[in-house]
């Protein structure tokens, strides 16, 4: 526990106790009587002695921008301090303490000044080495026929010089201050504040500028080692260490190469101790990827089966056991399905027909019909291999590649696609958020713990099950015994939804064949990969911005606490179901689960996305927005008379050629929005959604006026980026409303409250909770 602060009064600390933390509210100052403090934030750390003030330049920010800690056992003195103006107070009080404060800035400036021109001249050496030895990477692959890789860092590497270089003339004016006495000082400084007080005005806005410009170039020196040498295949060093091995591997000479790998690793041994002497922060340095590069080129390998990509991030015995496990998989498949020996002959054929077409996207009769036969093949497949691994303690990891992923054979991969997706790891961690592989959800539909989906008529299982006895399909016998059936339940969403939208998210309608094969790819499966925590990352980036899209109003009654009618606002998170498949298309399926309003929807992606993940997770948030508010209002989302997103939204596609907020400018763009939206309200909305996320959360101005207000009062941004883009008129206007209608539903609650408490009954935490929430919002 953190030890507290007696203000203005002397206090003692322990060695190695916090006396002030980064990023905590500054409540006070101190003057260091005995000991040393180390002073560090991300970009530098350096120390003081007795003498010295403590965290005096953070007042201006209200909040500490670095971290005390006491090196040995101190003694300090505490100043209750929280604005520039209560220590200017101190001073004037105290002419005594005018030369101790001028000596400590002067002594913060000289090792922040130090600190820079050290971090100067190690980014500076590190982004010439970067570039220096891409180039020759490039020029020598280039010149040798092999495929020159180019990494995406390298158009987002910042050359070092280019920043706002701090005023050197005045660094150096403040260094000399440094060697002056520190009697002299006092004497002079002790009689006057208000010289005191402007000086140290100065050598403030210097020092926090030192200090900005130390957290830059430490970023920027950490992304350049990113770009030297980290987990991925696409860092300098595997680059080279790729090439090296191609050529080792062709009875080339790479003796070069290594040499050059030799430099790399000085280099990286070098930033390595620069993070830890300079900074005291450790660098994620990947040393088995060296040791496997070197073990690689130094012993020879010349095993081509396995590229040099794969080996570096596997062993070549990981590599080589993987591609003996999925020998044969589509038998091994098949054989754990338990399928009929003729139908699993006639599955065989068909696999056999696609993995000999020279071209799997072609459009010709006869690669239509193959794969044609293949898609209805794959789900009768796939129903008989999930129960049958439904029933097994253990899974072999073929068959869990057949159900998550897609994977059917080996032949339709190459191997380092294979050993990528055998290595896959399906991580999960603990969230409101709920990401489910198509496996686990089909899983929660045979146990009964989830309805199935709708089918793509709109129509819930029991719905069709009506419609199907309606039509004389069934009985009512039948209908009785499917309605809790769990198979049935099944196999009607791998056949309804999981067929539908496994064609649909893969963006590839014509030409889509479900299980996986090479030409589908643009990278590595792991890089394709939509793992829980990138697309829970991604969410939390749009709630963010739009922090109420899954809170939602709904009836509370607490008979216990006799509550017989309120409303509360709940967060209520989709459900995000990934289809096995390489795809580029996000699907919003459901607004909500059955009849119920304040049940989750269903948002269906890709499992392996080749598209942007925010951008695609903003659009399905704006499809989600359009049609839960359709939901909730009923027959009357289109109608004005009822305030809402849709029926306001709507009105203002139906007059906007009369609208006299918009120029005729802004109404040709409109009709051409329309145009572009197909005529569909949702689609036109979305388009207009977007934007409004992508551009104007960031107060760029895409939207008009009217567009603006409906969705600043619908779709309100978080609280922050509100605070921040209001200082821009446009927006404080389409805020207004907002304000307006939040202040009044404010009062409508308070209100509630108080007349529930005369009648002696106090709300309960839901309903507090949701008071906060529209005061704090």
């Amino acid at each position: 526990m953190k030890q507290k602060l007696n203000f203005n009064a002397v206090n003692q600390y322990s060695r190695g106790a916090n006396i002030y933390t980064e990023g905590e509210d500054l409540q006070s100052i101190a003057l260091l009587i005995r000991g040393r403090i180390q002073v560090s934030h991300k970009g530098v750390r350096y120390v003081l002695g007795s003498g010295a003030f403590l965290a005096v330049s953070d007042i201006v920010y209200g909040q500490y921008q670095s971290t005390y800690t006491a090196l040995e056992d101190v003694i300090i003195y505490v100043f209750a301090v929280e604005h520039k103006e209560d220590f200017e107070r101190v001073l004037i009080s105290n002419s005594d303490y005018n030369g101790f404060l001028m000596a400590t800035l002067s002594k913060v400036i000289l090792e922040l000044a130090v600190a820079y021109q050290d971090s100067l001249k190690q980014g500076y050496t590190l982004y010439e080495f970067i570039i220096d030895q891409y180039k020759s990477y490039s020029e020598s692959a280039q010149r040798l026929g092999y495929t020159v890789q180019r990494p995406q860092w390298l158009d987002e590497l910042i050359d070092i010089e280019r920043h706002i270089e701090p005023d050197l003339d005045k660094i150096n004016y403040y260094k000399e201050y440094t060697k002056i006495p520190l009697d002299l000082i006092k004497s002079f400084y002790s009689t006057s504040s208000f010289i005191t007080i402007y000086q140290m005005d100065d050598q403030i806005e210097l020092i926090n500028q030192l200090n900005e410009l130390l957290k830059d170039l430490t970023q920027k020196i950490y992304f350049m080692t990113q770009c030297l040498i980290d987990e991925s295949n696409m860092c300098l060093f595997a680059l080279i260490a790729e090439f090296a091995i191609e050529i080792a591997g062709t009875g080339g000479n790479s003796d070069e190469l290594l040499d050059t790998m030799d430099s790399m690793v000085e280099v990286i041994n070098g930033v390595e101790s620069f993070f830890n002497n300079r900074l005291g922060r450790e660098l994620p340095i990947n040393r088995r990827q060296m040791e496997e590069a070197y073990h690689l080129l130094i012993t020879g390998n010349k095993d081509k089966k396995i590229s040099a990509q794969t080996d570096l991030k596997h062993s070549i015995e990981e590599s080589e056991k993987v591609v003996t496990i999925l020998a044969d998989s589509f038998l091994q498949i098949l054989n754990y399905s338990e399928i009929d020996e003729t139908k699993a002959e006639e599955m065989q054929s068909i696999m056999l027909d696609f993995v000999n077409l020279k071209d799997r996207f072609s459009n010709d009769e006869s690669a239509r019909q193959i794969r044609n036969k293949l898609t209805d093949m794959y789900y009768e497949l796939y129903k008989a291999v999930f129960i049958k691994a439904y029933h097994d303690k253990q899974v072999p990891r073929i068959i869990d590649m057949f159900l998550m992923y897609g994977y059917a054979d080996e032949r339709l991969l190459s191997k380092e696609q294979l050993i990528s997706l055998y290595f896959l790891k399906d991580e999960k961690t603990s969230s409101e958020i709920k990401v489910y592989n198509i496996k686990e959800w089909l899983t929660l539909i045979y146990e009964g713990k989830k309805e199935p989906s709708q089918n793509e008529f709109d129509q819930d299982y029991n719905e069709m099950l009506l419609s199907m006895k309606k039509r004389g399909k069934i009985t009512e016998e039948q209908l009785n015994q499917y309605l809790n059936d769990n198979e049935q339940k099944l196999d009607y969403e791998i056949q309804n939804m999981f067929r539908y939208n496994n064609r649909t998210t893969s963006g590839q309608i014509s030409i889509f064949v479900p299980v996986l094969h090479k030409d589908m790819f643009l990278n590595l499966p792991k890089k394709s990969y939509l793992s829980q925590d990138r697309i829970i990352e991604s969410l939390e980036k749009l709630t963010d911005i739009d922090y109420s899209i899954f809170d939602r109003e709904v009836l509370y009654v607490n008979k216990e606490k006799q509550i017989e009618k309120e409303y509360i606002i709940k967060k209520i998170y989709p459900d995000i179901i990934l289809m096995p498949i390489v795809g580029t298309r996000f699907i919003m399926w459901q607004e909500i689960t059955g009849k119920k309003r304040s049940t989750p929807g269903r948002f269906l992606f890709p499992i392996f996305c080749e598209a942007d993940l925010l951008s695609n997770i903003v659009k399905v948030c704006g499809q989600f927005r359009w049609e839960l508010c359709r939901t909730i209002e009923g027959t009357a989302w289109n109608n004005i008379t009822y305030k809402s997103l849709t029926s306001e939204y709507s009105d203002y596609l139906q007059f906007y050629r009369k609208n006299r907020d918009l120029s005729e400018e802004k109404k040709d763009k409109i009709k051409l929005q329309i145009q572009k939206g197909r005529n569909n309200s949702r689609e036109i909305f979305v388009i207009d959604y977007e934007a409004w996320i992508n551009y104007e959360s960031k107060g760029a101005i895409k939207l008009n006026k009217v567009v603006r207000e409906i969705l600043a009062t619908y779709c309100p941004f978080s609280k922050s980026i509100r605070e921040q883009i209001s200082k821009q008129p446009l927006f404080e206007e389409a805020y207004s409303r907002f304000i307006r209608e939040r202040l009044k539903k404010i009062k409508e609650v308070e209100g509630r409250h108080r007349l529930l408490q005369k009648e002696g009954i106090n709300p309960t935490e839901e309903m507090i909770d949701t008071l906060k929430y529209y005061q704090e919002t």
